[in-house]
């Protein structure tokens, strides 16, 4: 089963927002934070392999934050 590039950038705006959020309080908090990066890491490496992936690498300059930016 093929994940589309779109549920993948949407998969990987969630991840980030989430560990952006998290304040690391205990070894709870510690632990979701250690398999969200996992998680990232793992999504990162599937987008590589995605004939059409193709992440924006050069920062934008209309203001908004990466998670609310259009597709180009």
């Amino acid at each position: 089963m093929s994940i589309s590039r779109r549920s993948i950038d949407m998969l990987m705006d969630l991840i980030e927002n989430r560990i952006a959020c998290m304040q690391v309080v205990d070894r709870e908090d510690h632990r979701q934070l250690a398999i969200l990066t996992q998680a990232r890491r793992e999504i990162m490496t599937m987008s590589s392999t995605t004939p059409t992936a193709k992440r924006e690498t050069a920062p934008r300059d209309d203001g908004a934050p990466d998670s609310i930016r259009p597709l180009a």
